[in-house]
């Protein structure tokens, strides 16, 4: 089947909704929603905040950029090491701002299945399987 240029490029964009994020956050225009724990909404550390609470566990308020998780976390006494469980949060600390994952599962080969939130900026739900090489895990 032949796609058209607008229909292909409608094809590859990522859904603002997904991975059950709250249709109040995730149907407002990206950082236009603050969450209840301080986030812009449709942001990585939103979901995954999210994903922490919807799962029974405490999630604190206001750890700010993914990069600050760690240290925040540490602070609040949550485990943080380099070996991923499911259910944590997985912090990339390559720029600026970090990006937080949420920990799906982890597979016998060592590579981790994560759901995310505006991993290319366009504020869409995205899955993924990869490596858990040079990434922070925190225990919630």
């Amino acid at each position: 089947m032949f796609l058209s240029s607008t229909a292909s490029l409608a094809f590859h964009t990522k859904p603002a909704c997904g991975g059950g994020y709250p249709e109040k956050w995730c149907n407002q225009p990206i950082d236009s929603v603050v969450d209840n724990w301080g986030m812009y909404n449709r942001e990585c550390v939103s979901y995954t905040a999210w994903k922490v609470a919807a799962s029974g566990r405490y999630m604190p308020y206001g750890f700010g950029d993914a990069n600050n998780w760690p240290r925040a976390a540490q602070h609040a006494d949550i485990a943080v090491d380099q070996t991923p469980k499911a259910g944590d949060v997985a912090i990339r600390r390559d720029h600026k701002f970090g990006h937080s994952m949420y920990v799906e599962s982890v597979n016998n080969d060592g590579t981790i299945n994560i759901s995310q939130y505006n991993v290319d900026s366009s504020g869409g739900y995205d899955q993924d399987t990869i490596k858990p090489d040079g990434l922070l895990f925190i225990h919630f």
